[in-house]
């Protein structure tokens, strides 16, 4: 036991080595040395377990994985599970053809055609013993021909033929060279009981006992066992029962002894098992822990670097938050300056505009007023003059005078002049007829215009070809018609509109 276990501890060695190197192709060979000790010792599931492990880090269809498969097969095989063994075998068939690996195509067929014969279809049994036959004589392998030729002779003898097995376990019997294997001793017990069967006793005897002589020779209980249990039937089937007997018995001892020492064996190897799981165990709860304080540490670490981080990042917030304000602010203030200088200049300029349109406006009705000044004298000289000359000068200067008085009563002006007082005071009329009481005449709308302009009573008389006291007289009348009072001015409450 100790021994399997310094074994085990030093293929375990080798996968942790495997693995903090990193190197998935020996982690997956450590595996599978892993997988070939537990299946020498007889853990079936175990040995599956670490050969299906191999396989998942080797995904790649090569040899490896012929040979892995070729393992998994061979062990549902002796499980007696030979649909599963089927199905892994003909993967390896698969693959060993497609990358023309010729040693493990052959092995697979060997499997396969165990497998068949263990199912009763000895006809595909013999087809596949038949393929790995060509094949292993292909390459010259003696042991693998060995192999396949005792397949094929031990169907032949399930089917009775057993001049035809003899055959085929001869040249198995010739093929394996070692005389000390498992595999020589074997096919030299089938050779007896095929002789047996042949009713070749003497034949039969003489390789038995050669089986018998080299199972104890090489400590091979379960053979040694075989040969005994042979040479029992041989020994009876010549009627010799007292020999037969003793064989059996001493069969019977050596079973016993070798379930005892297989008993023994599987004894050590579950306790090789159960160590090498405990040992894991505690590994991997040490690891655990291990794990777990470092990613305390860790956890601690960052969550004090992730407060220092995030003060720091406050900081530089509000940093740059004030200063953002900062700049803000004194942008707003440029605009409310930059808006505010828009404004005076807006206003400055309306205000030169007003100034301006008052100005040619005053200029203008005063200009209307001269004119028509002018144009009153003439019309009074030229009235004045007719009854002076002869009735042809009378009849022309009569038209003379109604072509000027004509000129005067023009309204053109006028709606020139109201065009331009509208562009100064747009509201002017429109809030002057919602405040009066009575509607307003035009030549009454054009005296508020006139005084809105703030001309004198002379200046409005002259603009309108009436004589003050006529101006002074509409402004009395005028007033009716607006809510003022007596001692309100007439002029000061049109400025205000």
């Amino acid at each position: 036991m100790v021994s399997h276990e310094v074994k085990i501890n030093k293929l375990k060695a080798a996968l942790h080595r495997a693995k903090n190197l990193e190197d998935t192709l020996k982690m997956a060979q450590g595996y599978n040395h892993i997988a070939d000790f537990y299946k020498q010792l007889g853990l079936d599931s175990e040995a599956l377990k670490n050969y299906h492990l191999a396989q998942e880090l080797h995904v790649k269809k090569d040899t490896f994985f012929v040979y892995t498969t070729n393992n998994i097969a061979s062990i549902h095989h002796d499980l007696k599970q030979y649909d599963h063994a089927r199905h892994y075998l003909e993967q390896s068939i698969m693959v060993s053809e497609n990358i023309q690996f010729s040693k493990g195509l052959a092995v697979a067929n060997t499997l396969l055609g165990s497998v068949f014969e263990k199912q009763g279809d000895y006809k595909k049994a013999l087809q596949y013993q038949e393929q790995s036959l060509k094949t292993f004589k292909i390459l010259n392998d003696s042991t693998g021909l060995a192999v396949t030729y005792e397949s094929i002779g031990s169907i032949y003898e399930d089917l009775g033929q057993f001049n035809v097995a003899y055959s085929y376990f001869k040249k198995a019997y010739n093929y394996e060279r070692s005389y000390t294997s498992n595999l020589k001793i074997n096919i030299t017990n089938n050779l007896g009981d095929v002789n047996r069967k042949r009713k070749e006793y003497e034949k039969a005897l003489s390789y038995t006992q050669q089986a018998l002589e080299l199972a104890r020779k090489t400590k091979n209980s379960q053979q040694e066992e075989s040969a005994l249990k042979d040479l029992a039937r041989t020994h009876a089937d010549l009627g010799d029962f007292e020999a037969a007997y003793r064989y059996l018995s001493n069969q019977n001892i050596v079973k016993e002894q070798d379930l005892k020492h297989q008993n023994a064996e599987l004894v050590s190897a579950m306790q090789v098992l159960y160590n090498v799981k405990e040992s894991e165990a505690e590994l991997a709860l040490l690891g655990k822990q291990n794990q777990i304080n470092k990613t305390r540490q860790y956890a601690i670490l960052l969550f004090s670097t992730a407060m220092c981080l995030v003060f720091i990042v406050w900081l530089i917030y509000l940093k740059k938050r004030k200063k953002q304000e900062q700049k803000i602010l004194k942008y707003k203030q440029k605009l409310l300056r930059a808006d505010l200088d828009i404004k005076i200049a807006e206003e400055a300029a309306l205000k030169r505009e007003i100034d301006i349109k008052i100005s040619a406006l005053t200029n203008y009705s005063l200009s209307i007023a001269h004119k028509n000044k002018i144009l009153s004298d003439v019309s009074r000289t030229l009235k004045n003059l007719k009854s002076r000359n002869g009735e042809f000068i009378k009849s022309k200067l009569e038209g003379l005078a109604k072509d000027i008085d004509l000129d005067l009563s023009n309204k053109d002006e006028w709606a020139e002049l109201r065009s331009f007082f509208g562009q100064i005071h747009p509201d002017f009329f429109q809030n002057l007829k919602s405040k009066v009481l009575v509607e307003l005449s035009s030549s009454e709308l054009r005296l508020c215009m006139l005084l809105r302009l703030n001309l004198s009573s002379k200046e409005i008389a002259s603009i309108l070809h009436i004589t003050p006291d006529s101006v002074r007289i509409a402004r009395y009348r005028m007033r009716k018609k607006l809510p003022i009072d007596s001692k309100s001015d007439l002029q000061a409450y049109l400025l205000k509109l």
